[in-house]
């Protein structure tokens, strides 16, 4: 068994205690209060200086702040999600419409392993290690652009960052270079029109009629302007309009999200869909307003540093296994548009019905054997470039 993982494995009881005390007590986007001040307080009792409120309720952590040349920054995020959680376990959410659902308590609990095991091994790690427990990943521009716009990624070469995934079995790691991640924005759009008696439409100017075409003619981005080996999706995901059965509504309000895995397609999104919203409202007599609002970009993984990571967790014993890109987003791509750097999905899923639900379902859970494997590699990928600087 290598160093790192055997390390790792003798903190198994502590990781699983602190997965769990996060887990009871989750706290989403920009209200991570509690976690926070575990994290710091954490980090502090083992040296670290830490830099607590980064983000607003983040924590910055370094080890060997002392050490000239670039960081190396390790990456979990702690947000938890507006769901109420099903689970019937003993460490159940204690907050009702608020759960641990997409694995950030793991996260946070793996990388808090790994500041223990390094700040042991900080004599042989010849470069600061930052470790950024961020807040807000759950919610567009949220923790992540908030470190950057602080000064927190300044200095650091190479950033790495773990998702646990309960598809994925234990003790192998999914990886996939170059555009992994879709990019993130959000759409509203409100159509306004004149209102009326549904009986005589012909005296209105019905902006669901509108609403319901728009939604369909959104559709083309993909179907029609794309080339169909290019990803995207364009979803409509909420109408609001009218109060009563008969009563032709004056305004109608769409909001939804688009996604691609190209730079180049996320340039043009907005124009294509404010020519189809602007456009069909006009030919229906009415305005269209849209607020298009840019959330996170593609999720990039460098070359390199995907070499790094699929190295580090093959020394840990672990097996790789190439996964396909996914229109779900991640912010930890605004990092990876500024350094390089690898983002990573841990099998945390051991075959059994409790491991079955993945990302956001209200039973969503993890194999927690998973935690001494995510721990393990982050120390790796730190020994790994202690070793090549030697």
């Amino acid at each position: 068994m290598s160093e790192a993982l055997s390390l790792a494995r003798a903190l198994e009881p502590e990781l699983i205690e602190l997965r769990r005390d996060l887990h009871r007590h989750p706290e989403v986007a920009w209200e991570e209060v509690r976690t926070g001040c575990l994290a710091g307080d954490f980090c502090e009792k083992l040296g670290l200086r830490v830099t607590r409120q980064a983000a607003k309720t983040g924590v910055v952590a370094t080890l060997n702040p002392e050490q000239k040349g670039p960081a190396l920054a390790l990456r979990a995020d702690m947000d938890a999600l507006p769901i109420h959680e099903e689970n019937d376990v003993a460490y159940r959410s204690t907050r009702d419409g608020k759960g641990h659902l997409c694995g950030h308590d793991a996260h946070t609990a793996m990388l808090l392993g790994a500041v223990k095991v390094l700040s042991g091994l900080r004599s042989r790690i010849p470069f600061p290690v930052r470790f950024f427990f961020q807040p807000a990943e759950e919610v567009p521009n949220g923790g992540a652009e908030a470190l950057i716009r602080e000064g927190h990624l300044d200095g650091v070469e190479e950033v790495f960052g773990i998702h646990v995934n309960p598809q994925i079995p234990t003790g192998m790691l999914g990886l996939h270079s170059g555009a992994t991640m879709a990019s993130m924005d959000r759409i509203a759009i409100e159509l306004s029109g004149v209102g009326g008696h549904a009986a005589m439409p012909h005296l209105a100017r019905d902006p669901i009629v509108a609403a319901a075409e728009t939604v369909m003619a959104l559709q083309t981005v993909v179907a029609r302007r794309l080339d169909p080996l290019e990803p995207a999706v364009v979803s409509i995901c909420q109408i609001e309009a009218g109060s009563a059965f008969n009563v032709i509504p004056s305004t109608c309000r769409m909001v939804g999200t688009a996604r691609c895995l190209s730079a180049r397609v996320h340039e043009q999104l907005p124009e294509w869909v404010e020519e189809i919203a602007v456009g069909l409202a006009k030919a229906h007599g009415l305005h269209a307003k849209l607020d298009y609002m840019r959330g996170t970009p593609v999720l990039v993984n460098a070359a390199s540093s995907i070499g790094r990571m699929g190295g580090a967790f093959r020394k840990l014993g672990g097996r790789e296994t190439e996964i396909s890109p996914t229109m779900g987003s991640e912010d930890f791509a605004c990092y990876l548009e500024r350094l390089p750097g690898c983002f990573a999905f841990l099998g945390a899923g051991d075959g059994s019905p409790d491991t079955a639900q993945c990302f956001h379902h209200p039973r969503y859970n993890i194999d927690e054997k998973a935690l001494a494997w995510g721990t393990a590699l982050f120390v790796q990928l730190v020994l790994d470039r202690a070793a090549g600087r030697s």
